[in-house]
């Protein structure tokens, strides 16, 4: 739908008693929308289709809804101007761009960003334990380059490529380790604490619900390649 095309039929509507459906029209169409910034863009639409009906609806000027509704349209208005910055393409670095290609690419850069800000890239030696079978994990991490298996009772029961997440299992179940973790090689990995992930998706539901599709997908090729529960 063209937001010019819905601008004019608003302006120039013969019948302002009209402008009451179109007004519901149109946010019927933005709860049926899955993309958050048509939605928005929607709902200010039909905001503006209501104003000629406040204004000519009776003797007098309905102040209280038009006040009300320019106020729900500035704070759209401004989660709009959000969006499209963080939906901004933006070149990333040498590794974060290859990690977001690779991993993230259902992000938006700017949420890509987001996530980045807030990990830490750790470098890790080899034979280092970086997970332990039957403890609490803090921290979620990706492997960005390097190698590591996944131990249970000394036994190799999956390999981590790049790309592949440690942690995920036990930050989706809020369930301990069932393996131990340890780098094979020197290695490479962008981690999150489990708090700060939670506090970010706590504010952004949105990037919540990417991020766990994600997650999720990790899981179940791991899980699919192997037949067994990995850390």
């Amino acid at each position: 739908m063209d937001p010019a095309v819905l601008f004019l039929a608003i302006m120039y509507c013969p019948c302002v008693e009209d402008m009451v459906h179109v007004a519901n029209v149109l946010y019927l169409t933005s709860y049926l929308v899955r993309d958050i910034l048509w939605l928005r863009v929607l709902t200010i639409f039909a905001g503006l289709s209501l104003l000629p009906f406040y204004c000519n609806c009776s003797d007098h000027i309905l102040w209280a809804p038009i006040a009300w509704n320019l106020l729900f349209m500035a704070v759209n208005s401004v989660q709009i101007a959000i969006l499209l910055r963080e939906r901004r393409p933006r070149r990333l670095d040498g590794p974060e761009q290859a990690l977001y290609d690779n991993v993230f690419s259902e992000l938006t850069p700017g949420e890509f960003r987001q996530l980045v800000k807030l990990g830490e890239w750790r470098e890790i030696e080899a034979g280092t334990l970086i997970v332990q079978r039957d403890s609490v994990v803090h921290d979620i991490q990706v492997l960005k380059q390097g190698a590591l298996e996944v131990r249970l009772g000394g036994e190799i029961i999956a390999r981590n490529e790049p790309g592949q997440f440690v942690g995920e299992m036990s930050f989706l179940s809020g369930e301990r380790a069932t393996a131990d973790v340890v780098a094979t090689e020197a290695s490479q990995v962008l981690a999150w604490s489990q708090e700060s992930l939670n506090k970010l998706f706590d504010k952004k539901p949105a990037l919540a619900y990417k991020m766990r599709g994600i997650l999720g997908r990790d899981v179940v090729v791991k899980l699919r390649a192997h037949g067994k529960p990995v850390g």
